[in-house]
């Protein structure tokens, strides 16, 4: 309106656009030396799309375009109204070249860049989600992951520890709102994977490796409220990290990753462990802030789920991890002492069924936990099933275990083992072979209905984006484990106790099953490998369970 009001004369309009112009090509030709000096062109993180989108370059070049048509048509027809037009745009594009040019110095800096990258990925997870919902898009489909998690690699490769951590900071950083941050939640623990190969396999630092998986592990703990399935997320993760542990002390026995990292990822992996279990216990024994109060948990299904988890691959702390169990399930909490030999398992089905002179507990809790189950039947099965996964996946005790990465509750002491083991063993049911022949034929061939707990778990499972590299296979895949699940809860528990129905147990096995048993005792129990007969390996073995509560025998 002004160009049409009050044009100017051809002759100001062009020496004020000559003015404009260089200012222009100044604004121009910075913004191409920073550029220059802070991204790099094949980079794809951040992108081209992404700078210019931050900068709006597309728009400032495309007016000062508009403004040099407006007066190249000015002079070619001698309009005044066009060249004044056109001297006014180019100074309203000096105006928005500046905006430009301030948002792309903004960039130079790391700060600003992590900004911009933030954003980015945070915008890149919620389309993604959207398209997940219409198309079932793969985490790593997604370009934006795409781009970031090939930066992640390009970094990692030239061992660029600034690189490492800038990303990482990205990472946790940004914000993510339900549902898509499922979705962030995944790409946590796909980092998480990619961080820890690189310290095993390929020699990045692990102090700089360990100290980004500490600031991911944080990031996912504060965000897992949020979840739409905080168990699944944690259940996952607490896999992930004891599978982490044996397979670093696996490699660094092995001479293929260095002693120094195994011992970083091992430590590691001890402490997270520790603070998801802070998550899921409702009266942790500890806590480092108020967040840690009170389980993340909000109903029994939840709870068992992150339980089947958390007791796969040898991890730390598996015992202690039924005491916040038992008092969800229950809504009291459990007061022995499994060093001791008291059993957590056993306390809780008292709790919920009830004995022969003891009356099922009458709480908010464990109403709702007698509803999960059903019956007692479901509820032995599902433990059942629980520590067969949790047999098949220990560590091979024939390999020595490096006095470096002894840690707490990450020894080979075979105390600490048993005790692991008898938090299932002592959960009993049955007292005589025949029942137990009954018991492990059920457990193989029985189906469990769409509703059980078991089933019930796996198809959330499923259902979930989150997925680690850590193996998972359904119990009844491992029917060498099961054999000795069964047979441990008929083991004697206390020196001098007689073992004749584990043998007749053992005696009614078929000879492959028997083999397959002892083939795994001799890898998983001590004592069990170099015995010749079968029954006599799986009942070698399975003496671990009389070193838990050796002292109070002794002073007794």
């Amino acid at each position: 309106m002004a160009a049409w009001v009050f044009p100017v004369n051809v002759d100001d309009a062009v020496d004020a656009t000559q003015f404009t112009i260089a200012f222009f090509a100044t604004l121009l030709t910075g913004e191409a030396v920073i550029f220059a000096l802070s991204f790099s062109a094949a980079s794809s993180w951040p992108s081209l799309r992404a700078i210019d989108s931050h900068i709006a370059f597309r728009e400032w070049v495309l007016a000062g375009w508009v403004a040099a048509m407006f007066t190249a048509g000015g002079l070619l027809w001698q309009s005044e109204r066009s060249t004044t037009y056109g001297a006014l745009l180019f100074l309203l594009a000096n105006c928005f070249g500046i905006f430009s040019f301030v948002r792309l110095f903004g960039l130079a800096s790391v700060g600003g860049r992590n900004r911009l990258l933030r954003r980015t990925l945070s915008l890149g997870l919620t389309e993604l989600h959207v398209r997940q919902s219409s198309m079932n898009e793969e985490l790593s489909d997604d370009p934006v992951v795409s781009a970031y998690l090939g930066a992640l690699d390009q970094v990692i490769s030239s061992n660029d520890p600034n690189g490492i951590r800038n990303l990482v900071l990205q990472l946790t950083g940004m914000n993510v709102p339900a549902p898509a941050n499922e979705d962030a939640a995944a790409l946590h623990l796909e980092v998480l994977h990619r961080l820890c190969r690189a310290a095993l396999v390929r020699g990045t630092d692990p102090v700089v490796v360990v100290g980004c998986a500490e600031s991911i592990v944080e990031s996912l703990v504060r965000q897992v409220r949020a979840l739409p399935d905080p168990a699944v997320a944690l259940g996952e993760a607490s896999r992930y990290l004891a599978w982490l542990g044996s397979t670093a002390t696996l490699m660094s026995h092995r001479g293929i990753a260095s002693k120094r990292a195994a011992r970083e990822l091992v430590a590691l992996c001890v402490a997270s462990r520790r603070l998801v279990l802070r998550q899921a216990d409702p009266d942790p024994v500890s806590v480092s802030s108020s967040a840690d109060m009170g389980s993340v948990f909000d109903n029994p299904a939840a709870m068992v789920l992150w339980a089947r988890d958390f007791t796969e691959y040898h991890g730390s702390d598996q015992a202690g991890a039924f005491y916040g169990v038992h008092q969800f399930l229950t809504g009291q909490k459990f007061l022995g002492n499994y060093w001791d030999g008291a059993s957590v398992l056993s306390e809780t089905r008292t709790s919920l069924y009830g004995g022969p002179d003891t009356p099922p507990t009458d709480t908010p809790e464990a109403r709702a936990s007698r509803e999960l189950f059903g019956s007692v039947v479901e509820f032995d099965r599902y433990w059942a099933l629980v520590s067969v996964n949790a047999f098949a996946t220990l560590r091979d005790v024939r390999i020595a275990h490096p006095p470096e990465l002894v840690r707490p509750e990450f020894t080979p002491d075979p105390q600490l083992l048993g005790a692991y083991l008898r938090t299932f063993a002592s959960h009993r049911w049955f007292s005589d072979a025949g029942s137990a022949q009954r018991t492990l034929g059920t457990l193989m061939v029985r189906a469990d209905g769409p509703d059980s707990p078991w089933s019930l778990a796996r198809a959330r499972t499923d259902r979930s984006l989150i997925r680690t590299p850590a193996p998972r296979s359904e119990p009844q895949d491992r029917p060498a484990a099961m054999v000795l699940a069964v047979a441990a809860r008929l083991a004697p528990l206390a020196p001098g106790e007689p073992d004749e129905e584990l043998q007749a147990f053992l005696a009614g096995l078929s000879t492959p099953a028997l083999k397959a048993a002892a083939g795994l005792a001799a890898r998983v129990l001590p004592g069990a490998d170099g015995v010749d007969d079968p029954r006599a390996a799986v009942a070698c073995g399975l003496r671990v369970l009389q070193l838990v509560g050796g002292h109070t025998r002794m002073t007794t």
